[in-house]
């Protein structure tokens, strides 16, 4: 039996009964765009992390060597503030300042905000930071934000956002966005977390950039318990990402293979039940084992190809959406597309095992009988 025809027996076996055959492509494609657009937003947020970070006007960070955070310098707030006289002795050294970094859930399911608490005049005058609308910060229960979560969330000054379970005043909007997009005072912050004089990272102003390399191979020896980082390097560490959070992005991955390869078992499984008088007539005929097992195969391929055609397309179209009407960015990547694509052909392949084998083991003259 030629090719031409085992595609064509494939054809008709799709499209024998289309609406299960829509149905399984569906869940192929929904199980593939769980882990294209969770695998996106991930990296997409934290490549925007990455670049604002790496924006924000200073060339060294200084944080507590294996801080626990989603990111670089999330951290609790251990590091003292009377650090900051050791960092600022070290020769070329323009100025330094402490931040303190707090995620908070939102409210909102599992969505969690990053605030950070900063000494205003300090900070602005090294980062470069201006107060485009309002006010800076003065003390007390205030907040800035930038003008992106301003445009985005219709906020403006005056209003108030929930911080610490209070409501914090916004009394001033700034640009370019810098690190966390909600500000408020450090003391403050340090009173409500109770970690009086103490911070999450320093960063530190070079008088002449060029030498920051210099610069910080001196903090890192004089301070051999902390990590020192060079701020234009935080893009590629937050594309490297958190263990956890790639852990986690496996596991998508992995789950949404087993979803897929359970749907495609259960799809072919009924195909195969359904079309035992076919395969007995093939078999009289004289298709080999390997024949028939291969057209159920081929089968689940061309459904799980299919899906994943369409979750690609789905996807594309999302990315477009977010990336056009909201803030959130959307990071396709080769790496996670091409292991969405291998995770999708290879559960259709294992999904279709047992009803291709099932088919091909069939006693002919049974089959034959199948009502």
């Amino acid at each position: 039996m030629n090719g031409r025809w085992r595609d064509d027996l494939v054809l008709s076996g799709l499209l024998h009964h289309p609406r299960r055959t829509v149905a399984s492509v569906l869940g192929v494609a929904a199980a593939m765009v769980l882990v294209v657009m969770t695998s996106g937003l991930v990296r997409g947020i934290l490549k925007e992390r990455g670049r604002r970070e790496a924006n924000v006007g200073v060339e060294i960070l200084v944080r507590e060597r294996g801080a626990v955070g989603l990111t670089p310098s999330s951290a609790a707030l251990t590091l003292p503030e009377a650090m900051a006289a050791t960092i600022a002795d070290v020769p070329g050294v323009h100025g330094v300042t402490l931040v303190g970094q707090y995620l908070q859930p939102t409210g909102r399911g599992l969505d969690l905000r990053l605030v950070e608490g900063v000494k205003y005049a300090e900070y602005a005058r090294l980062t470069g930071l201006r107060v485009i609308e309002g006010r800076g910060l003065t003390g007390g229960d205030e907040a800035i934000i930038d003008v992106v979560r301003a445009r985005s969330r219709r906020a403006k000054v005056g209003e108030t956002i929930e911080i610490f379970g209070r409501p914090f005043r916004i009394v001033g909007i700034y640009a370019p966005p810098l690190g966390p997009r909600i500000k408020i005072p450090l003391e403050t912050m340090q009173r409500a977390l109770g970690a009086s004089d103490r911070g999450s990272a320093f960063l530190v102003k070079c008088a002449h950039p060029e030498q920051q390399e210099a610069i910080a191979a001196e903090l890192q020896r004089r301070l051999p318990d902390r990590q020192v980082l060079l701020t234009r390097d935080l893009p590629r560490v937050y594309a490297d990402g958190n263990p956890l959070i790639n852990g986690f992005l496996v596991a998508m991955l992995l789950v949404a293979a087993i979803v897929s390869a359970l749907l495609i078992t259960l799809t072919m499984y009924t195909t195969v039940l359904e079309q035992t008088r076919q395969i007995g007539i093939l078999k009289s005929l004289g298709a080999s084992k390997a024949f028939i097992a291969g057209l159920i195969e081929k089968q689940a391929l061309v459904i799980s190809g299919l899906g994943i055609a369409l979750a690609l397309g789905i996807s594309l179209l999302l990315k477009v959406l977010l990336d056009g009407f909201t803030p959130l960015r959307v990071e396709m990547e080769w790496r996670w597309i091409l292991m969405m694509i291998g995770a999708g052909l290879v559960s259709g392949a294992v999904g279709a095992l047992y009803p291709a084998v099932r088919a091909a083991l069939q006693d002919p003259v049974r089959a034959l009988m199948y009502e």
